[in-house]
């Protein structure tokens, strides 16, 4: 569900400080230096040319026992004839270089150039190699690694790159927001469902205070530490206004758990609900009021109404290729639940990490949660993304939860009224718990074999032939063992320990289920064993055992069980039977063109569905194609408009423009697809947001693709049913825009200087430009930021000119960027003609 092409994003990598040479020199320091640059596109079909550059930095000559390592994002390696260095790939996306019988030693100062041809296709400068570095051996035997200083020559002529965005398309969008009401002070986001005016208003000013009873404590605790933190009011007993939290007197008016009304009057606030989650919602919205404000707080007299149309709204995110923080991942849940969010999908295992403490597997995190180098995997596993070479640094590759980590985080969570749903993947994307796994095999089999296979999930004479999307060749679980199943097991039953220690219930546990590769298991023993014991005819026979299976442990544990759209794939009619019934979500994932029926499908199919559409709501695709921009590109790309054009119910009709950008026939869109019948649309639980991780290298990197598109993801939760779902032609479109340009309005004058000011790092989007008749035209999706702007092909700073109003233009380039709240937008170029 990740990446049906292959994943070619990340972050711009920076050149990687060096420790000093080798040679005849004390110190410890690598020998060589690397320079890459990119070469032709297309050099055969489907491959590229590239080139590192190997330039002996040291004053010795360079000999031939060395490898260089390093990450890419994986791809396919040739190479022609003879080389005398060659390439090729360890595993997944970790690679290396090393001299062949052709290498003759390179003199100190002499350079090198190894060519070689990769597959599919680069065109953003952060999917170069990175993280390199080398290890020479001496008789045999190893030494230590050492950095190696790599130059990453940028692409070429970015603007000319396909998908580069364009200039004068942004413009022409941008003209549809030029003419927003100004805001209210209802306008929040997500917006709210009814408002009603009243006379007069309230201020508060430096004290105020809280009622409420005992059963909202957690609630009033909550907001008293956000009013005097984000808005310096101090809680007191007595106060010229009191805000109350209730209980709703008539509860037939909740339309759901989440359910909420507040009533602001002249010296009193009231929120009341039938439960606590709906007050919760309410305070909430009572602090989003505030947003834009200045002390004295004055807020108008008004009677709001509000619910969430959809009781699942979620958001994913990847802590196992990029391990992100604790205290970080509460970063987030607050910032989610101050958006009326109330799902974590914790994404704490993949193939290249696991990250969570689990008792009686201790090489889970001891062995799987590193990252560095190795030769056997047996400490760690290999480098990957960030390239980090050392287990033990303090890095993104490196880290976990202990137990008494996800604790705190799961009653963190609870507080604020979101559900952590943990994930376990399999059976495919098992990497890092097979390796680990493997590990404590070697450990005991010689003193005690029956526990070395206890949670074996691999068959040594299993000689199946398989790459998945991700170029892992080992990356799947053996589900004919039956160790494979206490290992799930295992794992559930410390799950539901920690949940309940934590005094959070745990209804469900995410399975994964997606992206087994072909050819798996049919070169294992136990699957062809198992498969003639079963009457099984078909790999995927197999893949629908472990399903079973598993629903199976979940229900004797209490538990529903949870996974990915293949969960609900290609199953007999029986398989359908039982999972339909044990199913807490179908997670639909897969909505790129020609799949995306399979969505109402599988909920017209009885499953329970979250929404989960690629196109929409993968944060971790691109903005768009700027060379410079971080993130994935397979789904599409996805910024703030694409998420808030969602539209759960008519999914034909959420992405209103194609990759180049152009406008799509929406009423085109839908003819001939599959209908969402009425039993369908009851099964239709939620939406969530992923955020796989491949291309990120810190927590900033995490906000910057969070923020602002994920604001879309918290309206449509929340507003499932927009004005313009309904209407056709140039009524819809009006309503949209309409809808949308008051919804960028909100970001600008509300969300950006929030996020600014409390350290949130967000994304700025590009200004738009255009030259018509010698004259320079700009604008920006957001409101009150500054376009400054060059015409002598420099790059545009914060001291560069400011684009007022129209003006003269006779330059053949024009970079500008948006600039506001400290932030600064990736330039875009434009070529005059």
């Amino acid at each position: 569900m990740k990446i049906l092409k292959l994943p070619f994003a990340g972050l711009l990598f920076c050149t990687v400080p060096f420790w000093a040479g080798c040679g005849t020199s004390d110190k410890s320091e690598a020998p060589v230096s690397l320079t890459w640059e990119m070469g032709a596109s297309d050099i055969a079909p489907g491959y590229y040319e590239n080139s590192f550059v190997l330039k002996n930095i040291s004053d010795a000559p360079l000999p031939k026992d060395w490898t260089i390592y390093y990450s890419q994002l994986p791809r396919n390696v040739k190479q022609a004839g003879n080389p005398a260095v060659k390439v090729e790939s360890v595993n997944g996306n970790f690679f290396k270089m090393y001299p062949t019988e052709s290498f003759t030693s390179l003199a100190p100062g002499d350079s090198m150039r190894i060519t070689f041809l990769c597959s599919y296709k680069l065109d953003r400068n952060s999917h170069v190699p990175e993280g390199t570095y080398w290890v020479a051996a001496t008789d045999g035997k190893e030494g230590k690694p050492l950095p190696v200083t790599l130059n990453a020559l940028g692409l070429p002529s970015p603007e000319s790159l396909s998908g580069y965005p364009d200039a004068v398309k942004i413009y022409e969008s941008n003209l549809r927001l030029a003419h927003a009401p100004a805001l209210k002070q209802s306008d929040i986001l997500p917006s709210v469902k009814k408002v009603t005016p009243a006379e007069g208003g309230v201020v508060l000013d430096g004290k105020v205070a809280l009622a409420y009873p005992g059963e909202y404590a957690g609630e009033a605790r909550l907001l008293k530490e956000k009013l005097s933190a984000l808005y310096g009011l101090e809680i007191v007993d007595q106060a010229p206004v009191t805000i109350a939290l209730e209980t709703l007197a008539d509860k037939a008016k909740a339309v759901n758990d989440e359910y909420y009304d507040m009533v602001i009057g002249s010296d009193r606030i009231k929120i009341s609900a039938a439960t606590p989650h709906g007050v919760f919602n309410g305070t909430q919205t009572l602090l989003a009021m505030l947003k834009d404000k200045k002390a004295p707080y004055r807020l108008d007299a008004m009677s709001v109404e509000d619910y969430p149309d959809l009781l699942y709204r979620g958001q994913m995110i990847d802590i196992a290729r990029n391990f992100t923080t604790a205290d970080n991942l509460k970063k987030l849940v607050d910032i989610f639940a101050s958006y009326k969010m109330n799902v974590l999908h914790f994404h704490f295992a993949d193939d290249e990490a696991w990250r969570l403490e689990i008792p009686g597997l201790e090489e889970l995190t001891a062995v799987g949660s590193c990252r560095g180098h190795t030769t056997d995997e047996s400490r760690c596993l290999y480098p990957c993304y960030d390239g980090g070479y050392d287990p033990d640094a303090s890095t993104v590759g490196n880290g976990h939860y202990s137990r008494e980590d996800f604790i705190g985080l799961l009653r963190y969570a609870a507080e604020r009224h979101i559900r952590v749903i943990p994930e376990i993947e399999s059976p495919g994307h098992a990497r890092a718990a097979i390796v680990s796994m493997k590990a404590r095999y070697n450990r005991y089999k010689d003193t005690d074999m029956e526990k070395a296979a206890e949670y074996l999930l691999s068959e040594p004479e299993d000689t199946s032939r398989y790459a998945s999307v991700q170029y892992y060749t080992d990356n799947v679980i053996n589900v004919a063992m039956p160790s494979a199943y206490r290992f799930m097991e295992k794992v559930i039953q410390e799950l539901a320990a920690m949940y309940e220690e934590a005094g959070v219930p745990l209804t469900t546990v995410h399975l994964g289920g997606d992206e087994v590769a072909r050819g798996v298991w049919l070169g294992s023993p136990k699957c062809r064993a198992l498969m003639k014991e079963e009457g099984m005819t078909k790999p995927h026979d197999l893949a629908e055992y472990f399903i079973t299976q598993m629903a199976g442990i979940m229900q004797r544990n209490g538990l529903k069980f949870s996974g990915w759209q293949e969960v609900a794939l290609g199953h007999t009619e029986e398989a359908h039977r039982q999972l339909r019934t044990q199913a807490a979500g179908v997670y639909c994932w897969n909505t790129v063109p020609g799949y995306d029926e399979v969505v109402y499908q599988i909920a017209n199919n009885g499953y329970p569905v979250i929404l989960c559409n690629v196109g929409n709501f993968y944060m971790d695709m691109a903005y768009n194609g700027h060379p410079d921009e971080r993130g994935l590109d397979w789904g599409g790309y996805v910024d703030e408009a694409i998420s808030f054009s969602m539209l759960p119910f008519s999914i034909y009709r959420s992405l209103r423009t194609d990759g180049a950008g152009d406008s799509v026939d929406l009423d085109k869109a839908e003819k001939g697809k599959t209908v969402l019948t009425a039993e369908g649309r009851k099964n239709i639980l939620g939406v969530q947001g992923q955020l796989f991780a491949e291309t990120i290298r810190s927590f900033s990197g995490v906000e910057y693709l969070l923020f602002p598109k994920i604001m879309g993801l918290a309206e449509r939760g929340w507003n499932a049913y927009p004005a313009w779902e309904k209407l056709r032609g140039a009524q819809e479109q009006q309503a949209f825009d309409k809808a949308l340009a008051l919804y960028y309005e909100k970001i600008s004058d509300m969300e950006m200087p929030y996020w600014a000011k409390n350290g949130i790092n967000f994304r700025l989007p590009h200004p738009g430009l255009l030259v018509k008749d010698g004259t320079l035209y700009a604008n920006t999706a957001i409101r009150g930021a500054e376009i400054r702007y060059t015409m002598d092909g420099s790059e545009p700073t914060v001291n560069s000119a400011l684009w007022e109003m129209p003006m003269k233009c006779d330059a053949s380039v024009v970079k500008a960027g948006t600039f506001y709240q400290g932030k600064a937008s990736l330039p875009i170029t434009l070529k005059v003609e």
